[in-house]
């Protein structure tokens, strides 16, 4: 509704025309509508002189009262009714400033039952200003005009009435109805039946009509309609309440109403209606309960604002109609509140994929609309709120948000731009895939806060940020930080600050985790710490480290691709299965190919793998001896889970016990950790190439130095085997071996010599 001038206009229509005809009719009863006696002699066929006038003057301010006017008088077979013909008659006001204009063909008058009637057409002209004629065309069309027929006139109780259409005409509008009564005592007026007004560009129509002068109200029953411009509103019973008989409010019950424009359409409807209105006439307030509801049309959404009450708010502009200065009201704001739930659902069009049906509900909703009343501005919730996102189509989620209250913000053409919640819980049900027996586990997040911006000129989501501690569950998966941001268009998620990620294999924790929903991958980056358990399928030996612990790292920096079958870790790496570790500047892993890469400074440690040992006489298991560790130090190294191989190369320096290898490069061989081999050690073997050195502390003032091209070392027999160019051994207590391959059993400090063919082994032992 845009304005309510037409009830004001109607009020003062109703009060200007019967007030004003029964104030004519009480100041002509006070003369019983019959000239002085003089004037009452008929001629002998009982007709009174032609052009028989009568005026009635204040006797104390001499300002005219009435003038009465008949083309003829006549005195019927009833000697107390009395015929007038050719009645024109001119009732002024108290200022006499202006006059009502009633004229009849024909009217009787009963002296006995102080009653007058007139079945013919009687007309009635309103507020003549005084020395202007009333039938003049152009004056006419600036009063108000009343056409009626089958008056009846009480002038004992001052009613009148007719039971016969009567039509009214203003200077901009009209109106009619069918059976009018007027009663001065009680100030009531009554349009009986067919009620239709139109004035100032408002259209009225009701059953039945009520004024009621004294308590300045109007009553439509048993159905009321208003129309203006646009807007209609439609009701059952209605009041309308005057101040200063200017329109003031009126209550409705079970109204309906609608607003059509250009690209948009209102409906709203509730079990009662009460409308407020300025003193200028304008509407200012809806309120409807119960079972209030308000539904906007817009070019591609339908928006139903439903609750046990709904308070619409208007605002006025100025504007030009038919070139005159206009002030229209058009809706500003809607308040529901009681179980308030606003739905806004996509209008199918031709080539236009439908997006979600948006459901938001809470005990307040508002929204706001953009200055003219043409789009949605906001809808935002004071308290406790949920929003639900329905699929309309098979391969959408269906996701719900609960949140302590939340704000939906509108661009262009009425589409989302921006959602903000405060203490977020959201629910998404994600379809299953096409190879999926049923649907995945739903994905759960929680935040503090929640902003949600939208494609501009669509319902797609763009971007989610979530901040404050924001957590994510999804069956296994969990992920927890700080601050979440969700890119819907290439399905990423980031997060920021005390990030973690993690599932039933493992968690990956940093300052900075970027994961691709679509592909898998995931960047980490800042206090890198990942953490993945055994892999329950895993072949036995098959894990470089320990493959009974779980699997540590940490780094400045990780990517994982291919679902996690690679990955890599860079900046000071350290990455450790129990006892054993290995760091890096880079690490990269390659579970698919079963490939380990380390790269810059690569420092391996592996523990043997001793079991506690029995004792034979009581049975019982004793203590372990202590751990054996062996540290390999190189710049690279290249792992081959499938066949347990580890390569290191670019300078290696190996550590064991209190022997020292250095090489060029370093093959080290991993015994494989079975049922059979539980007593060996997680280093089987190795070889060396290019400047062995094996350096092996004995005792304190004791070393053993050996030397050669190549070397083999087996950690079950404790061997060192040299070949390749000119292995010796120097020790610094018996003095040099040389010969083409030495065997030295570090255990039991054992020494095997072999010379060239045809030539011995040489020793040259220390003197001491």
């Amino acid at each position: 509704m845009r304005r309510a001038s037409f009830f004001l206009a109607f009020a003062v229509v109703l009060i200007s025309v019967f007030v004003g005809i029964t104030y004519s009719i009480r100041r002509a009863h006070a003369h019983k509508l019959r000239p002085p006696s003089v004037a009452l002699k008929p001629t002998e066929d009982g007709i009174a002189p032609q052009g028989w006038k009568y005026d009635k003057d204040d006797p104390q301010t001499n300002r005219p009262v009435v003038r009465l006017y008949a083309a003829s008088f006549r005195l019927t077979n009833n000697p107390s009714v009395f015929e007038l013909h050719g009645l024109a008659l001119k009732l002024f006001n108290k200022k006499d400033a202006n006059y009502t204009y009633i004229k009849a063909d024909k009217a009787l008058y009963d002296e006995r039952s102080e009653v007058m009637t007139s079945d013919g057409p009687v007309s009635i002209v309103m507020n003549v200003p005084v020395g202007k004629d009333a039938e003049n065309k152009d004056e006419l069309a600036k009063r108000v005009q009343v056409q009626t027929s089958g008056v009846t006139y009480e002038t004992k109780t001052l009613k009148a009435w007719t039971n016969q259409p009567a039509n009214f005409v203003f200077p901009n509008g009209s109106g009619k109805a069918v059976g009018v009564e007027y009663d001065p005592n009680t100030k009531i007026l009554h349009m009986k039946s067919q009620v239709v007004l139109d004035r100032n560009g408002m259209h009225v129509e009701t059953g039945d009509l009520i004024y009621n002068e004294a308590e300045q109200k109007i009553y439509l029953t048993p159905w009321s309609k208003l129309q203006r411009q646009t807007m209609t509103i439609q009701a059952q019973k209605s009041v309308v309440t005057l101040i200063d008989q200017k329109i003031h409010q009126i209550d409705s019950d079970q109204p309906s109403g609608v607003d059509d424009r250009k690209g948009r359409h209102v409906e709203y409807a509730a079990d009662r209606m009460t409308a407020s209105f300025d003193e200028d006439g304008n509407m200012t307030e809806i309120v409807g309960s119960p079972h209030a509801r308000v539904v906007s049309f817009q070019e591609r959404a339908k928006t139903v604002l439903t609750g046990d009450r709904a308070d619409l708010h208007f605002d006025q502009e100025d504007k030009t109609r038919d070139g005159k200065d206009a002030v229209d009201s058009y809706l500003s704001s809607v308040t529901a509140e009681g179980h308030a739930i606003a739905e806004s659902s996509p209008i199918e069009q031709p080539g236009v994929t439908p997006s979600e049906t948006r459901i938001m509900r809470s005990e307040q909703i508002n929204l706001d609309m953009k200055p003219g009343g043409k789009e949605v501005q906001e809808i935002y919730t004071p308290s406790k709120a949920q929003l639900e996102f329905k699929p309309n189509r098979p391969e959408q989620v269906h996701r719900i948000i609960d949140a302590s209250k939340m704000r939906i913000m509108y661009g262009e053409h009425s589409y989302v731009d921006t959602f903000h919640g405060w203490n977020v819980a959201t629910h998404t049900d994600k379809p299953p895939t096409p190879d999926q027996k049923k649907p995945p586990s739903p994905a759960l997040t929680w935040s503090d806060e929640m902003v949600a911006k939208f494609v501009p000129n669509s319902s797609d989501v763009d971007r989610i940020e979530q901040t404050g501690n924001f957590r994510y569950q999804e069956g296994a998966r969990n992920a927890s930080s700080k601050k979440a941001i969700l890119e819907q268009k290439i399905n990423r998620i980031t997060l920021v600050d005390h990030a973690k990620v993690s599932d039933d294999t493992g968690f990956t924790s940093g300052n900075l985790i970027v994961m691709n929903q679509n592909s898998g991958d995931m960047d980490v980056t800042g206090k890198v710490l990942s953490v993945r358990a055994p892999d329950k399928n895993q072949k036995p030996g098959t894990s470089m480290l320990d493959q009974t612990q779980p699997l540590q790292a940490k780094a400045d920096q990780m990517q994982s691709r291919e679902n996690n079958f690679l990955v890599f870790y860079e900046g000071n790496v350290v990455m450790w299965q129990g006892a054993n570790r290995i760091t890096a500047d880079k690490i990269e892993i390659n579970r698919d190919d079963q490939i380990l890469h380390a790269s810059g400074d690569v420092v391996s440690e592996l523990v043997d793998n001793k079991q506690p040992a029995a004792d034979t006489a009581t049975d019982k298991s004793v203590p372990p001896p202590s751990p054996v560790y062996t540290t390999v130090k190189a710049p690279d190294l290249l792992y081959h889970d499938d066949t347990r191989e580890a390569l290191y190369t670019g300078g290696v320096t190996l550590l064991r016990n209190a022997m020292t290898v250095t090489s060029k490069e370093l093959r080290a061989f991993l015994t494989p950790k079975t049922d059979d081999n539980k007593d060996q050690s997680s280093l089987d073997h190795a070889f060396a190439n290019g400047d062995l050195v094996v350096l092996d502390i004995i005792g304190p003032n004791h070393k053993r130095t050996g030397s050669s091209d190549r070397g083999e070392y087996y950690t079950k027999e404790d061997k060192v085997v040299l070949t390749g160019g000119a292995p010796q051994i120097v020790d610094s207590l018996r003095g040099i071996t040389k010969g083409t391959l030495i065997t030295y059993y570090s255990g039991d400090d054992r020494l095997l010599v072999q010379g060239e063919r045809g030539k011995p082994a040489i020793t040259k032992m220390t003197k001491k």
